[in-house]
């Protein structure tokens, strides 16, 4: 199961090769009118041109051979790259059969983005698979500028900047959004942001899966007690504390057979006392999780990160609060 699509792995491909220098060029490569010649780009950097092959899927001979074929007729070097991770035997047997071919698999693109936190995010957040058992290796791409955690401060001062009411809300919906993936691009795929349901009557800011073979504790524990693949992210830029009224909208979007029963709500000022009350009767009477957080949440979240801990156990330290203070 994935969501990402020829045009996605384009666009992150391109930002890569520019981040690093890279003139990237609009024109494909192209033998007369045969589609089949198509290359996805073409950069070029001190004199050299590079024609860019992109598949999500593990590579097969006949496209290497295609890239392979391609260049040479055009006089570039080609470059494969794939989302999945290519065996040592296998890279080994591509470079002895293509002199000249470059490789470049999930392995490479982690450690190339490793120090870039935007870029990084980005890269894991599409992935339908966790990457916990994948180790970074320095690969062809190297990026020209380091970021650290200077990208993740900006944010955290953009939102603390942010002001409440209407007219920012799409602002904080968005740094709400960089300052979640930068936490969890690594336990959570997918990313969709204001889906509409019940014929646009009612409409959830984000939308997120919990990746394949997570093995994080509270991500499982939604998974297996809350019956929730999906969670939805709520996202509340109002100048005043969230009413039980709000909790009894975003309790409308979920559905435990649909695989869709958890939310995280996320406001500027907080909650009223009835808000609370109104997720502790939500999951007591229909076993819907709904979680309220607010933008300095968020923030201790963020600097967890930047410390080297878990975000996710800030999650479950919240979560076992709530259940361990829900009354009859």
């Amino acid at each position: 199961m994935n969501n990402i699509n020829g045009f996605m792995l384009e666009n992150y491909v391109e930002k890569v090769f520019r981040e690093a220098g890279y003139l990237v060029q609009s024109e494909k490569a192209e033998n007369d009118r045969d589609r089949s010649k198509y290359v996805d780009i073409v950069v070029e950097k001190e004199l050299r041109k590079y024609c860019v092959e992109i598949k999500f899927s593990k590579i097969i001979e006949s496209g290497v051979q295609e890239i392979c074929d391609i260049a040479e007729e055009y006089k570039m070097i080609p470059i494969l790259i794939t989302f999945q991770n290519i065996k040592e035997e296998k890279r080994d047997y591509y470079y002895k059969k293509y002199p000249g071919l470059i490789l470049i698999d999930i392995k490479n693109l982690l450690y190339t983005v490793k120090d870039n936190p935007k870029l990084y995010n980005e890269l894991v957040a599409m992935l339908p698979y966790s990457i916990d058992n994948i180790e970074p290796q320095k690969g062809f791409i190297n990026l020209d500028s380091i970021q650290h955690d200077d990208y993740v401060s900006s944010l955290i001062k953009e939102i603390k900047l942010c002001q409440s009411g209407k007219l920012s809300f799409v602002a904080y919906e968005e740094l709400c959004c960089k300052l979640l993936k930068n936490i969890f691009s690594e336990d959570l795929a997918l990313w969709r942001s204001q889906q509409k349901s019940n014929k646009d009557l009612y409409r959830f800011d984000l939308l997120c899966r919990i990746k394949d073979g997570n093995q994080k504790t509270f991500w499982s524990i939604l998974e297996r007690y809350f019956n929730s693949k999906y969670i939805i992210f709520e996202f509340k830029n109002y100048s005043k504390p969230i009413t039980q009224k709000e909790i009894y909208t975003t309790e409308r979007y979920l559905y435990s057979k649909a695989l869709r029963g958890v939310a995280i709500v996320i406001a500027a000022n907080g909650y009223e006392e009835n808000a609370y009350w109104a997720t502790k009767g939500s999951l007591r009477e229909n076993g819907k999780l709904i979680m309220l957080f607010d933008t300095e949440d968020l923030i201790a979240m963020n600097k967890m990160k930047m410390e080297q801990e878990d975000p996710a156990n800030y999650l479950l330290n919240k979560l076992d609060d709530l259940l361990l203070n829900l009354e009859k």
